[in-house]
C-alpha cells in the first residue's frame, strides 16, 4: 500500500524517495530522529511533503514513531532478520518453481546478466555496487514469475532487507560468497534442475541470516 499519491514526480514522490534512499544508505543512522523542519532545510520542500513521506515511511516499517519525539529510523532485531528472510526465502522458492515450470530461457539469460554485473563489481572493488546487482538478481526471480500478487508482497520485504545490508556495504568476503551462491541458482536454472535450484536458494538464505544474526552479537558485545 502506498499513502503517497501517485503524481509523478511530485513533491511527495521525490520526498518519499530521498528520504528513503539516504535511510538505506545510512546517512541516518538507527535511532535518528528525523525532524520535520530539519527535514524541510536539507531537501529543500515545504512541511506537507515531508511529513507524507514520513507516514509512508513508517508505514513500510522503515521509520518508527517515537511519542514525544517523532519519527525516528528504526533499529532490527534478531526477531525482524528472520521473519523478513524466512518470508522472502518462501517467496523466491514460489517464484523459482513457477518459472521452471515455464520455459528458463528468459530468466537465465536475465539472472546471468545480473550475475556478470556483480562480477564486474567484484573485479573493480565495488561492494556496493555489487550488493545492487544481488538485489536485481533475486527481484528478476520474482518478476519472471509473472505474479502481480507476488511482487506486491515482496517489494516491501526487500525494502525492510535492504535496511540490514545497509551496515555491510563494505564487506567484500560476503559479497564474493554471496555471488558463489547466486552462480550456483543461475546454473541450476539453466539446467532446469528444480532441486537444485531450492537447494541454492535455501542454503544462500541460510548463510544471510546467519551473517546477520552474527552482526547484531557482535555489536551486543562490544
Amino acid at each position: 500500500m502506498n499513502l503517497l499519491k501517485d503524481n509523478g514526480d511530485s513533491k511527495q514522490q521525490m520526498a518519499y524517495r530521498q528520504i528513503k534512499e539516504d535511510i538505506l544508505n545510512n546517512v541516518y543512522p538507527e535511532g535518528t530522529i528525523l525532524v520535520e523542519r530539519r527535514l524541510c532545510d536539507i531537501y529543500k520542500m515545504s512541511r506537507s511533503p515531508i511529513r507524507n513521506a514520513l507516514w509512508q515511511l513508517t508505514y513500510e516499517g522503515l521509520l518508527t514513531y517515537v511519542p514525544g519525539k517523532g519519527a525516528a529510523v528504526a533499529g532490527f532485531t534478531i526477531e525482524d532478520i528472520l521473519e523478513v528472510y524466512d518470508l522472502i526465502e518462501i517467496l523466491q522458492l514460489y517464484a523459482i518453481r513457477v518459472v521452471l515450470n515455464r520455459s528458463s530461457d528468459y530468466t537465465a539469460d536475465g539472472l546471468g546478466r545480473c550475475l556478470n554485473g556483480m562480477e564486474e563489481c567484484l573485479k573493480s572493488g565495488d561492494i556496493p555496487g555489487a550488493s545492487r546487482w544481488d538485489g536485481k538478481f533475486h527481484e528478476f526471480i520474482i518478476q519472471a514469475s509473472a505474479n502481480r500478487r507476488l511482487k506486491n508482497i515482496y517489494s516491501p520485504l526487500a525494502l525492510q532487507s535492504r535496511r540490514f545490508i545497509a551496515i555491510t556495504l563494505d564487506d567484500e568476503a560476503l559479497a564474493r560468497r554471496s555471488f558463489g551462491e547466486h552462480e550456483t541458482i543461475l546454473r541450476a536454472v539453466e539446467k532446469k534442475n528444480e532441486a537444485m535450484a531450492l537447494e541454492g536458494i535455501r542454503t544462500h538464505y541460510k548463510n544471510i541470516k546467519q551473517y546477520y544474526i552474527n552482526k547484531l552479537l557482535e555489536q551486543v558485545n562490544l
